[in-house]
């Protein structure tokens, strides 16, 4: 196991989650996500492959006009 288990585990994994969840907070507090015209609804998934995968997701990103966390 490349990161190991337990409370000793990689510390540089605990980062990179810290780091992803830091980027979709400026992502959400910047941008509004909305279902575009070309988003299907329902969503159509792979088949086969154990997980869950949507084949194609098309969304609208519109910047926001008040952002929450300005400085």
């Amino acid at each position: 196991m490349p990161f190991g288990s337990g409370p000793r585990n990689c510390v540089a994994m605990r980062f990179a989650l810290v780091e992803v969840k830091v980027c979709l907070v400026y992502v959400l507090s910047h941008f509004r996500i909305k279902a575009c015209p070309q988003t299907k609804v329902p969503l159509e998934y792979r088949k086969g492959s154990g997980l869950l995968q949507p084949l194609d997701v098309t969304l609208l990103m519109e910047m926001r006009e008040n952002i929450p966390l300005k400085n």
